[in-house]
C-alpha cells in the first residue's frame, strides 16, 4: 500500500511537471481561510512541494512505526494519505490554471472524509489487537 501511495504522488508529479509550459511562473501553493490565494512560489517547486512533502510524511510514517518511535499506522493510511496529496495538487495545479473556486470548500469535505476514515481505522486496528 505503501508503494501505491508513493506511485499516485509521483504521478501527480508527473502531471504537474508536464503542465509547467502552461502554468505562470510563480503559482499559488498556500490559500487562506477564505480560500484566496496567500503564498506563490517558483511553478518548478510549486510543482514539487505537494509530492514532495507526501513522499516524506509515507517514509516517517513507515520509520516510526518500523522503530518503534512512533505508532504504527495501517499501510492503507499511505494510499489514503496519497490520494488526499494527490485531490490538492489536482486543486493547485486546476487553481494555477485559471480555475477560480474557494479552495477551503474545495478542501473541507476531503479533510472531515479523512478524519473519519482516520479513526475507522484507528478503531479498527484497537479491535484487532488484544488486550494486555
Amino acid at each position: 500500500m505503501t508503494l501505491v501511495g508513493v506511485a499516485m504522488l509521483a504521478l501527480s508529479a508527473v502531471a504537474g511537471v508536464a503542465l509547467l509550459p502552461v502554468l505562470p511562473s510563480s503559482v499559488a501553493v498556500h490559500f487562506g481561510t477564505g480560500g484566496e490565494a496567500d503564498s506563490f512560489v517558483a511553478a518548478p517547486l510549486g510543482v514539487l512541494l505537494i509530492p514532495v512533502v507526501g513522499v516524506g510524511a509515507l517514509v516517517v510514517t513507515r520509520l516510526a512505526g518500523a522503530t518503534g518511535r512512533g505508532t504504527s499506522v495501517p499501510p492503507v493510511f499511505d494510499t489514503i494519505l496519497a490520494t488526499f496529496l494527490a485531490y490538492v495538487q489536482a486543486l493547485v495545479l486546476a487553481y494555477n490554471l485559471g480555475a477560480r473556486f474557494d479552495m477551503f470548500v474545495a478542501v473541507v469535505p476531503v479533510v472531515v472524509t479523512f478524519g473519519v476514515v482516520a479513526v475507522v481505522l484507528d478503531r479498527v486496528g484497537r479491535e484487532d489487537k488484544p488486550y494486555n
